[in-house]
């Protein structure tokens, strides 16, 4: 059809199309949502490092308590001066320093939920003449890990009377 047809439409101009919208400035919507996801993402990082930094000590005893040869003659005194180093790494070097034989055991009864009484006992063991066995040394072992990995990092400091070997 032709414009000759309807001579109303012979006077209408052709739609006008409007420029193109941009991508920016974004809306504050956008910007709002940019900020809290990259607030997110920082917090993430920072906890996640600071996490790292607390269990540090934790994860280097539990390694160095992997690395211990059971044929060392050592071994017990090595096992306990790792216990030693982790708690210091947590807790003042006053309160845990000084610390040996029954108070030492008992520090570290006190830093767990439930008692670890087999711990203190293969502790105290060493001091006793007759050597310790392989099964022995596998079940001390076996003891710190299980107390490194309730206890640290520690959940209290306080000194309280608790259990005793």
């Amino acid at each position: 059809m032709t414009s000759l047809a309807n001579p109303a439409l012979a006077g209408m101009q052709d739609i006008q199309t409007p420029a193109e919208i941009g991508l920016w400035p974004f809306a504050y919507g956008y910007w709002i949502a940019l900020i809290l996801i990259i607030s997110c993402i920082a917090v993430t990082v920072i906890w996640y490092k600071n996490r790292r930094k607390i269990h540090a000590a934790k994860n280097a005893a539990l390694t160095e308590l992997t690395k211990l040869e059971l044929q060392n003659e050592q071994f017990v005194y090595e096992v306990s001066a790792i216990l030693k180093r982790a708690a210091l790494s947590y807790s003042p070097r006053s309160q845990v320093a000084q610390l040996s034989g029954n108070d030492w055991y008992k520090w570290l009864n006190e830093q767990v939920s439930t008692p670890q009484d087999e711990l203190c006992e293969l502790l105290a063991k060493r001091f006793q003449a007759n050597a310790f066995s392989e099964s022995d040394k596998t079940q001390l072992r076996n003891c710190a890990q299980r107390w490194i990995k309730s206890a640290l990092p520690l959940k209290k400091a306080v000194k309280s009377e608790g259990a005793t070997c």
